[in-house]
């Protein structure tokens, strides 16, 4: 709002009023136009009381005109520490009532203590001082909350200059009329909406208003004849009304398409574009909390299956990486191209599309894994038939298809082509509904010959792998681990959205989508770690690991290993592990060696040995003495067989 107390005295400190605007409101965040320039901060309210008939009728033509240079001159608030103040716009505010003005529906996103209400309130009574015959409802969650939007109207009518306060016939807490313009101006809960007739209708945090929907679908009659609306709200999680309406608006399509999206940022405040405060704030309002209330992110509304913090070094991560490429562009996923068209950073001309979006190209004689989520149906409303190209070395995400509008035949064969082009990669489908019509094509159109293949009953083995509840949280704990122990390289900022909506159900006991949210990226990802995970899970023991395959070491490496044998060793009694092994280290560096055993006799001769050992494959035992005792046993075995 005013941001600072007006200087008084400012001719001591410059020669010119553009030289005082100049100089003491930072150009960032404020702009004048060239009658507010002319607004001498000394003037008391007994001076403006004074002016002569003629000023009076000039000074009310240029607040009816601008809102902002009424605002400016003649109103008043009160600033929670620095008392009452003129109500001095910043730039994102003067943004809001222009777009006010010129859209009939409107939807902001703001940041917490924003001003936003404040901003729009006091437009409303500057729309009752000099427009004729509207009627406007500001519509808040409480009873408490309406009051207090009615004592933001109430105050600054008491600081208006005399000859312009206007004759009212209503004035308490909830009703306003004003007699000079035929205006009424109300602040009620929503149920009181119902059946008026309005020409604006404010609806003030409609994140946090039980049963929106159903007051909604009450209320929207009311703007039949014409009526505008003006949603103002932090966001409050998903799956609400708010959630649904904003998300429309950004598709220009179903529930809100109508609608005009304002986003507003934080740092466009001058007190909050601070460092100290941002490290402030966000270690009192929990990670989470700062997500939501001041970075404006839909976060899931349950607990994060993924910790807000990880995601939220997803988000910065994601943002400044490009792909190498784009392709597929007639296949982009719809929703994305709602966004870019509403985005006011995007040139949508110019603005690359592509369902499939690569990083890395294939290196050769690396290994990839594929993991593939297909889709029933096509269109918005549906899901995206969606697949995951990652490192199986590094788990980097290489590349990644993500579409709602693509068939399923003409996915098919982009799958096959990119795993031909990933070094013929290994890749994972789920074997159900689409899934099984994917494999089909892949094993007998395409010809494609390496897909994972999962154990089944008896000796079968099946091609792909099964969903189940309990499979399926298998597969989801593949991804969760490698996230927390930040083990993966996260590319996609279509992942990191899907992330930001998957959530823990307490009720269900399960992880799964919030309303309004996918998983087809996350549970394409699952998949292909999976995979991974099994694949060196089936290494047998003993098998010898050398440089090329720091894959099967780097779980021993990952961060929370090193924590859990410093938990374990800390007060532990000296003899408590043996030295020589307790540290993993000597394990690690012996296993990325070409290895020579421990002593000779350690080496178990078998069949075939010298071949086996071409291969990699050799069998070790670390301690002399377990083979001492295994050659005892056999011994004495082979003894007892003979007698």
């Amino acid at each position: 709002m005013s941001w600072k107390e007006p200087i008084l005295d400012w001719r001591t400190k410059y020669k010119t009023l553009d030289e005082y605007y100049d100089n003491e409101y930072p150009s960032k965040y404020f702009e004048f136009s060239k009658y507010e320039r002319q607004i001498d901060p000394t003037d008391s309210i007994e001076d403006v009381n004074d002016y002569t008939p003629e000023m009076q009728q000039r000074e009310m033509l240029k607040c009816a005109i601008s809102f902002t240079y009424w605002c400016h001159k003649y109103v008043k608030i009160t600033h929670p520490t620095r008392g009452l103040l003129p109500f001095i716009l910043f730039k994102y505010q003067k943004r809001c009532i222009e777009e006010y003005e010129k859209h009939r529906y409107n939807i902001l996103s703001k940041f917490r203590q924003g001003g936003l209400t404040t901003v729009t309130t006091i437009w409303c009574l500057w729309r009752c001082l000099f427009k004729l015959d509207e009627t406007i409802m500001v519509v808040s969650k409480s009873d408490r909350e309406a009051i207090a939007a009615g004592e933001i109207v109430k105050r600054a009518l008491e600081e208006l200059p005399i000859w312009m306060q206007p004759e009212m016939s209503k004035n308490n807490d909830h009703q306003k009329i004003f007699m000079d313009t035929g205006c009424k101006l109300f602040f009620y809960t929503p149920e009181a909406a119902r059946g008026r007739s309005i020409t604006y209708l404010i609806l003030d945090e409609a994140a946090f208003v039980p049963q929106m929907d159903k007051h909604w679908k009450a209320m929207f009659p009311t703007l039949s004849n014409g009526g505008h609306c003006i949603c103002i709200s932090t966001v409050n999680g998903v799956g609400n009304w708010y959630y649904d309406v904003f998300q429309g608006a950004k598709r220009k399509s179903g529930l809100g398409s109508d609608f005009n999206v304002i986003e507003l940022d934080y740092n466009n405040h001058p007190d909050y574009d601070d460092p100290e405060w941002v490290r402030s704030m966000r270690a009192q309002l929990g990670e989470k909390g700062w997500l939501q209330e001041v970075m404006r992110d839909f976060l899931g509304a349950g607990e994060s299956y993924i910790p807000p913090e990880i995601i939220a070094k997803y988000t910065n991560q994601v943002k400044d990486i490009r792909p190498l490429r784009k392709l597929f562009g007639k296949w982009n996923n719809l929703d994305e191209v709602a966004e870019a068209s509403t985005d006011r950073t995007i040139n949508i001309e110019e603005w690359e599309r592509g369902a499939l979006w690569i990083w890395r190209e294939p290196i050769d004689g690396r290994e990839y894994i594929i993991g593939v989520d297909g889709a029933e149906g096509m269109g918005e409303e549906n899901d995206n038939s969606c697949f995951e190209v990652i490192d199986q070395v590094t788990c980097e995400q290489v590349a990644e298809f993500y579409s709602n509008e693509c068939p399923s035949h003409e996915f098919s064969q982009i799958l096959a082509m990119v795993g031909k082009t990933y070094n013929n990669a290994m890749i994972v489908v789920e074997s159900q509904s689409t899934g099984l019509t994917i494999i089909d094509k892949l094993q007998h159109e395409f010809f494609y010959d390496n897909l994972f293949e999962s154990p089944a009953s008896g000796k079968r083995i099946q091609i792909g792998v099964k969903t189940s509840q309990s499979s399926r949280n298998k597969f989801l704990e593949s991804m969760q681990t490698r996230m927390l122990n930040d083990s993966i390289a996260v590319r996609s900022p279509r992942l990191v959205k899907e992330l930001k909506g998957f959530i823990w159900n307490t009720q269900g006991k399960k992880a799964e989508a919030a309303k309004g949210f996918h998983d087809d990226a996350i549970m394409a990802l699952c998949f292909a770690l999976y995979a991974r995970d099994q694949r060196v899970r089936q290494v047998p023991a003993g098998y010898s690991v050398g440089q090329e395959e720091p894959e099967l070491t780097e779980s021993f490496r990952a961060e929370i290993m090193a924590q859990v044998k410093d938990e374990l060793s800390r007060q532990a009694p000296d003899d408590w592990l043996d030295p020589d092994m307790r540290d993993m280290q000597s394990i690690l560096d012996m296993m990325e060696t070409d290895y020579t055993p421990v002593a000779p006799s350690t080496v178990i001769k078998r069949p075939h040995h010298q071949l086996l050992r071409e291969f990699g494959w050799s069998l070790i035992l670390f301690i002399p003495n377990m083979l001492h005792h295994f050659q005892e046993t056999m011994t004495n075995l082979g003894g007892s067989l003979l007698s």
